[in-house]
């Protein structure tokens, strides 16, 4: 690599002050005359196969891989505890039960209740297949179509001549009978007489009055509205015609009574049928013709109104009884969450490492009993600081417990903090590491010590040579002096793993070659 002597003398006249070695070295002079000085021994050493490892010491205790503590959630008598201190137990085992009376009864009584509320709101609860507000609403619905349909009719309301003609054939046919009815009592007495005059006289005023109102309230005299004068004149003939109508059938009233009265002993059962028959008639004579009055429409709308209250009370029922049934179905999960909360299982595979409690004890809402996973131990590894560097994930690991001083274990690095930890006022790292397999009936107790050693890096027939024939010529980049012909030449090696002894070769120098090591003073 140095062809030139002469620069190869001071190359490691240079190196060898710079680096601080005493080592000696193979030299001559410029000129070739000149005698060589004596020089001292070069020690050397012969590079070998072998095997190397780095690591790191440090302390190690056992932990569970996973420990939690577990408890009932709302407490209560404790009335069974199946577990102790060493049990081991499966995800979904029953580990201790509370007295659960109190949460039956409140489950009962929630399902009674949620079946209550269903009867109100849910079609499917009953036999009929409909529900009680579905009930409620339909019959609020139909009560005020009912009432907006009378209502209706009375709003448009209209005088029909056919309606109004049957009247008055059914009051003539009335007073027909009750006419005949009165002739055949022969009665010849001069008041009967004179009674019926009246009478007949009151009837043909009512007929007059009737012809009056039938002429005022015509149809065909809507017209006169439009004319200023004949509307005042049309409104007071209406005026008089609904007057001497009324006062037309109050007449024949009177007249009517005081005929009754004179006959009265006479032929009393026949006419008093036949005057009833002529009252009714004479009353559906009026209805027809005047209508509906202000009272009644009035008394209609309220009907209504109050009809369309009850049918908007029967829908806010109706969502009320929805909203209770969504209360009681919340109830009954409720309950039902209390009911299994009074049974204590394992929330995953493990082992009792501790219970705090007995039967018959109150235990409240605090975990009583530890689990712990023992299957797959860890361990809780401090090293010092200066160690970092020998420490990553997945590293190998050889333990020699306390306990097993004749047996070495293997694991890995599955974790390191990423903050330094203080122990007893030494800076350490924390990592934990996962042991392999442990082919032993007991599992490792918890807490149990361990020496550790993180392999930092290994190899296996590696051409291994001593660290004092290293020469570092930059960070990361060496060489070594190697006999050639009895002269040390330098060469560039690539550097494995070393430890405080020997340095692993990648290449540059092969087993069995010659390497310088250091001086051997002659003098």
């Amino acid at each position: 690599m140095l062809r030139k002597k002469t620069f190869w003398i001071v190359f490691i006249i240079v190196f060898l002050a710079t680096a601080g070695g005493a080592y000696a070295y193979y030299g001559v002079t410029t000129s070739a005359a000149q005698p060589q000085e004596a020089a001292d021994a070069v020690q050397t050493a012969v590079a070998r196969i072998g095997d190397i490892t780095v690591s790191a010491t440090g302390a190690g205790t056992i932990i569970p891989s996973e420990e939690i503590t577990v408890g009932f959630s709302s407490g209560g008598r404790l009335k069974e505890l199946l577990v102790d201190v060493g049990s081991k137990v499966a995800a979904g085992d029953v580990l201790a039960r509370v007295d659960d009376t109190t949460a039956q009864e409140s489950l009962t009584n929630a399902q009674i209740q949620l079946r209550q509320a269903a009867f109100s709101t849910d079609p499917t609860a009953t036999a009929a297949g409909v529900s009680l507000s579905d009930i409620s609403v339909e019959q609020a619905r139909l009560s005020l179509d009912n009432a907006q349909s009378a209502l209706d009719e009375l709003l448009s309301w209209q005088p029909d001549a056919d309606e109004i003609a049957l009247a008055e054939a059914n009051l003539a046919a009335a007073r027909a009978n009750y006419a005949a009815a009165a002739g055949q009592t022969a009665v010849s007495s001069n008041s009967i007489t004179l009674a019926q005059i009246s009478l007949d006289q009151a009837q043909r005023s009512l007929d007059d009055a009737e012809a009056a109102y039938t002429t005022a309230y015509d149809p065909g005299r809507e017209w006169e509205f439009g004319i200023p004068q004949k509307k005042t004149a049309l409104e007071a003939e209406r005026t008089a015609a609904d007057r001497n109508l009324l006062k037309a059938q109050e007449n024949l009233t009177i007249a009517q009574t005081n005929y009754n009265s004179a006959v009265a002993g006479v032929s009393s059962s026949g006419t008093a049928s036949a005057q009833t028959s002529v009252l009714n008639a004479e009353q559906s004579l009026a209805a027809a013709q005047t209508g509906p009055t202000a009272d009644d429409i009035a008394a209609a709308e309220l009907a209504v109104h109050q009809a369309e209250l009850a049918w908007q009370q029967a829908l806010i029922n109706q969502e009320a009884d929805a909203l209770s049934l969504a209360q009681a179905q919340l109830n009954v999960t409720s309950a039902e969450q209390a009911v299994a909360d009074t049974t204590l299982s394992a929330p995953m595979d493990g082992t009792v490492t501790a219970v705090s409690a007995h039967v018959g004890e109150n235990v409240g809402s605090a975990a009583f009993i530890t689990l712990a996973d023992l299957s797959q131990p860890l361990l809780e590894v401090y090293l010092d600081e200066t160690d970092l560097a020998m420490v990553g994930l997945d590293y190998e690991v050889d333990v020699v417990f306390d306990a097993l001083p004749d047996e070495t274990f293997t694991g890995k690095v599955v974790r390191i903090d990423p903050e330094l930890v203080n122990e007893s006022g030494i800076t350490a790292v924390r990592a934990l590491v996962q042991l392999d397999s442990f082919a032993k009936p007991q599992t490792l107790p918890v807490g149990m010590n361990a020496t550790v050693e993180v392999i930092g890096g290994r190899a296996t027939g590696a051409v291994l040579v001593p660290v004092e024939a290293l020469r570092e010529i930059s960070a990361g980049e060496y060489a070594v002096f190697v006999m050639e012909n009895g002269e040390p030449k330098l060469r560039m090696v690539q550097v494995g793993i070393m430890d405080f002894s020997f340095a692993e070769i990648l290449s540059g120098v092969t087993a069995g070659e010659e390497v310088t090591t250091g001086l051997v003073q002659t003098q």
